[in-house]
């Protein structure tokens, strides 16, 4: 049985920030992995990227989840 560990906080905050960049100019960029001028596969970086960014949400989604209240906290919620 193997357990899946969550990726480092570092590495998905590097995700994020990256495929943002990557993504807020992406022809006339600071670099480029697949020129958009070729046809049919000149768009798949970008694609590529953007699944990266949809990881990186996804992954900040599960630690929100996964964090819970201090136990000792035992004030009653405002109404």
């Amino acid at each position: 049985m193997t357990v899946k560990r969550p990726a480092p906080l570092p590495v998905i905050i590097l995700a994020a920030v990256f495929s943002v960049i990557y993504l807020a100019n992406p022809t006339g960029g600071f670099f480029e992995f697949i020129p958009d001028n070729i046809p049919i596969i000149g768009n798949l970086d970008e694609a590529g990227v953007t699944l990266l960014l949809m990881w990186a949400v996804d992954e900040f989604r599960k630690r929100k989840m996964t964090v819970s209240p201090d136990p000792r906290d035992v004030t009653p919620p405002r109404a």
